[in-house]
């Protein structure tokens, strides 16, 4: 009887891939690059960063960051330390600058999400980062200026706690606002912030040991 990962001509078993320290994701929807029908595949190190995703919602133009750097994707992996997302809103013609924002990652995959991909095992940890929900996201309509306010350990102070938006005012939402609601995400504003507003949404990433 062949060992149980010796390779064995026309035995499936040949293409399996395992780890026991990676964990496999596997993303298969009409929103990965590969198309409806397709898929991808990629190895993440759960002791080395926490996989996260981002859905965000904004009225108006929108610079995100994280840790200073531009966001150009909707997965960030975070390691562990202090971490903050920032964002630079403009919203033309003064009206209110709000915004919408989950920043999460759980193992339990939400029903019905074709966002979130299958993975081969659990990774053991969680982070929960919700607008409306008890989430740290402070806000000033002055511009900061420089690039201090968008990293870690910046002095927030003179900023104030951003608050949900009235409820009315999320009524028709398009679907993008409410992929993000659907998180259990509130929108929130600073109420006299008009035309533009500096976010600082902070958090800490803790791994522990392995999983």
């Amino acid at each position: 009887m062949a060992r149980k990962r010796e390779l064995v001509v026309n035995d499936l078993a040949r293409y399996e891939k395992s780890s026991q320290r990676l964990v496999l994701e596997d993303y298969s929807s009409c929103e990965v690059p590969a198309g409806c029908g397709g898929g991808i595949l990629r190895w993440i190190d759960p002791q080395e960063a926490l996989p996260l995703s981002l859905r965000l919602w904004t009225a108006g133009d929108a610079e995100v960051f994280f840790d200073g750097a531009p966001v150009r994707s909707s997965r960030i992996d975070a390691r562990p330390g202090a971490h903050v997302l920032a964002l630079a809103l403009r919203v033309e013609g003064g009206a209110p600058a709000r915004l919408a924002l989950s920043l999460r990652y759980s193992d339990e995959t939400e029903p019905g999400s074709t966002l979130e991909p299958r993975r081969d095992r659990s990774i053991g940890r969680s982070l929960d980062v919700r607008s409306g929900v008890g989430a740290a996201i402070v806000g000033t309509s002055r511009d900061p200026g420089g690039d201090a306010w968008k990293l870690p350990g910046f002095d927030e102070g003179g900023w104030r706690a951003l608050a949900p938006a009235e409820a009315a005012r999320e009524g028709g939402a398009g679907w993008h606002l409410q992929e993000v609601l659907r998180t259990g995400a509130r929108v929130v504003e600073l109420p006299d912030a008009r035309g533009g507003l500096w976010v600082r949404c902070s958090f800490d990433v803790d791994l522990g040991g392995a999983p």
